[in-house]
């Protein structure tokens, strides 16, 4: 059996100001519990205090239904107002049994059983049974929504009994423990989201109608309970009166949706939030000699890519293989490190640094622009040539895309190629093009779904990240195979050599340039305790306290 600042000369006004850019209207939320008597107003300026915490997100996401979830800021709610079957508790660690109590794999690793916890129960108090894990996991695959390929090696499952689940897999897994960590297969209340329009059918993408529900309040295991959500507002969470487990003192999270870096700095400041999460360099240096302010600044799996259509109908010219390597040399690599800030990174290629199987980074002396220009030459551009980036409003790790964006035009324009950034919001359309493929020429970022290298296999040719950019599997006969030899490699020596071949096959081609793996820059008021970065969560609200 396995087991496993501000400166002091800024005017008040100013400070009010900014300050109520980042919130709501939405009226006020008192704090139910009563453990101090405190009240946080929801819509106001009032600063955060007592056991009610104030934390500044960014933004990027349209929902809070776990079946849907996929962004990166979705999983610090979920993971605070659901539970999976495993849990990363840091990001060095392997994934833990949670709800499960045990787990034990087959010889031909092709089958998991897990056993559940006993004593779980529902924030609607309903007890958590094995139907409730088969009803959620079969949701969020036949919603066929953008997380569902987490689910593609579960071939099937079934509960012998109200505490046993088998996994029955179409092959072996080498990340399906990490997997079931993600968001998307947190366990939810089956008969509270039955009632309200839910269904695990196999025609869930068109008959489930339970998003709008789970939209407005949650449906799990976890700590709190969400109870307000305005979309690129704020999000409400208070303490789960049912919580089964030993819960921390903290009886309400506001999260304000509130990308600036600028206002989350001078908010944090002046006590009106406690954690920011979106810090840049110069916001961070504001806060540094903060009195009550504590900053964190390390390492996260973010990273930041450049991406090139390998369809000619939407990439243009940056289709052609030799156009891309052109780009992919031209880039000022330590340049895009001096923007991101302390502590950036250039992966090698696919897989970020830190992951079993990573290589060293690539050297920000790659750059070499006259080798760009012969490429372009040789191509049939040697004057180069005007193409459209279209970028989001989106940020990785505080610092906006369209910034990196300007980056990359002002390196581009050294060989000629003259870029018009197009700025689209996320929700406004940009969302939709990325995932439909139609996007010719952009730059995005990706952080990791679940702590494990395989995560980044879908950057492969034919894979889902992979096919929007064009790039199926029969471009490249070669690497596209390697997407099933890394999932079955079990055996760690194994999947290190498989990883490896990869990175180096995706060297110096495809349609992907990972330009930053970028450092998480969060500050928080000392008030409180076990806050730290976490790349599956981008923050653990369920290990935070208030001294």
């Amino acid at each position: 059996m396995k087991k496993k600042l501000l400166a002091v000369a800024l005017s008040f006004a100013m400070v009010l100001g900014l300050a109520a850019c980042g919130n709501s209207d939405s009226g006020s939320a008192t704090n139910n519990n009563g453990n101090n008597g405190t009240t946080a107003e929801s819509g106001d300026n009032g600063s955060a205090e007592g056991n009610t915490v104030v934390l500044a997100m960014g933004a990027g996401f349209s929902t809070l239904d776990p079946g849907y979830v996929y962004e990166k800021y979705p999983p610090l709610i979920v993971n605070a107002c659901y539970e999976n079957l495993f849990k990363f508790m840091d990001n060095e660690s392997a994934a833990e049994p949670w709800l499960a109590e045990s787990y034990e794999f087959s010889e031909d690793n092709l089958t998991l059983t897990v056993k559940l916890k006993e004593n779980v129960t529902f924030a609607s108090g309903n007890p958590m049974t094995s139907a409730d894990v088969l009803f959620s996991i079969n949701r969020c695959k036949n919603l066929q929504g953008n997380p569902s390929f987490i689910c593609d090696t579960i071939e099937s499952m079934e509960a012998p009994d109200d505490y046993t689940v088998v996994f029955h897999l179409t092959q072996p897994d080498s990340a399906i423990l990490s997997k079931l960590t993600y968001s998307s297969l947190a366990v939810l209340d089956s008969k509270v989201v039955k009632e309200n329009g839910g269904t695990d059918a196999a025609d869930a993408s068109t008959t489930d109608t339970a998003q709008a529900y789970l939209d407005t309040t949650s449906a799990g295991s976890g700590m709190y309970v969400m109870t307000s959500y305005k979309p690129d507002e704020e999000v409400v969470l208070e303490k789960n009166e049912n919580y089964w487990g030993e819960g921390t003192n903290v009886d309400k999270y506001i999260i304000r949706i509130q990308p600036d870096a600028n206002a989350q700095m001078m908010t944090l400041s002046t006590g009106d939030i406690d954690v920011a999460m979106n810090l840049t360099d110069d916001t961070m240096s504001e806060l540094k000699d903060t009195e009550n302010v504590e900053i964190l600044n390390s390492a996260s799996k973010t990273v930041g890519f450049v991406m090139m259509n390998m369809n000619e109908q939407y990439g243009g010219p940056v289709s052609d293989p030799k156009v891309q390597q052109a780009i992919r040399l031209a880039i000022d690599y330590a340049g895009v490190q001096t923007i991101c800030g302390e502590g950036t990174l250039t992966p090698y290629s696919l897989i970020q640094s830190g992951f079993m199987g990573s290589k060293d980074p690539r050297p920000t002396d790659y750059t070499d622009v006259e080798k760009a220009k012969e490429l372009l030459t040789d191509a049939g551009y040697p004057d180069g040539f005007d193409i459209d980036m279209t970028v989001s409003d989106l940020d990785m790790e505080g610092v906006l895309l369209t910034d990196l964006a300007q980056k990359i035009k002002d390196d581009l324009a050294q060989v000629n190629i003259n870029v018009n950034i197009v700025t689209q919001a996320w929700a406004a359309g940009y969302g939709d093009a990325y995932r439909d493929g139609t996007l010719g020429f952009t730059v995005m970022y990706w952080g990791t779904d679940y702590n494990d290298p395989n995560v980044q296999l879908e950057f492969l040719p034919g894979q889902s990240v992979g096919l929007r950019a064009g790039w199926t599997a029969e471009m490249d006969p070669e690497l596209a195979p390697l997407y099933q030899k890394a999932m079955e490699a079990t055996e760690d020596d194994a999947r290190i050599a498989v990883l490896e071949e990869i990175q180096d096959k995706t060297y110096e081609s495809g349609p992907f340039i990972m330009i930053a793996q970028a450092p998480a820059h969060i500050a928080y008021n000392t008030r409180l305790e076990g806050v730290a970065i976490s790349d599956p969560y981008a923050m653990d609200l369920t290990l935070i306290n208030v001294k």
